[in-house]
């Protein structure tokens, strides 16, 4: 089982920002940051809470980050479901211009 520091430099490390960013968005130190990846420090509860939620995930997704395969599955999943929400969102936007696009021909129709 990863500890919480190793927990923190995969999601950092996936997210793709260095300390300092992480720091900044968590509003401590770098040192502070550093040593709470390093397990230098133990982090309280609202701090590794703070830490998921900086990352887009629930306290159950957090602990599972680093674990076989469990947590790679939950990200896929989540990406699979915001991929369908966009798709979904794009075909009503398709649906709406095509209902104008009727509407349009139906008045040309009732003109000529």
């Amino acid at each position: 089982m990863k500890t919480l520091g190793e927990k923190f430099r995969i999601l950092r490390q996936k997210k793709g920002v260095n300390q300092k960013a992480m720091a900044d968005l968590l509003d401590i130190s770098i040192p502070a940051y550093s040593k709470l990846e390093t397990s230098i420090t133990d982090p309280n509860f609202s701090r590794i809470n703070q830490i998921a939620e900086v990352h887009g995930l629930s306290l159950r997704e957090f602990l599972d980050v680093g674990e076989e395969g469990v947590s790679e599955h939950i990200q896929i999943i989540e990406q699979l479901k915001e991929k369908i929400s966009q798709l979904e969102s794009s075909v009503i936007r398709l649906q709406s211009k095509l209902i104008d696009l009727y509407d349009k021909e139906d008045q040309r129709n009732k003109i000529a």
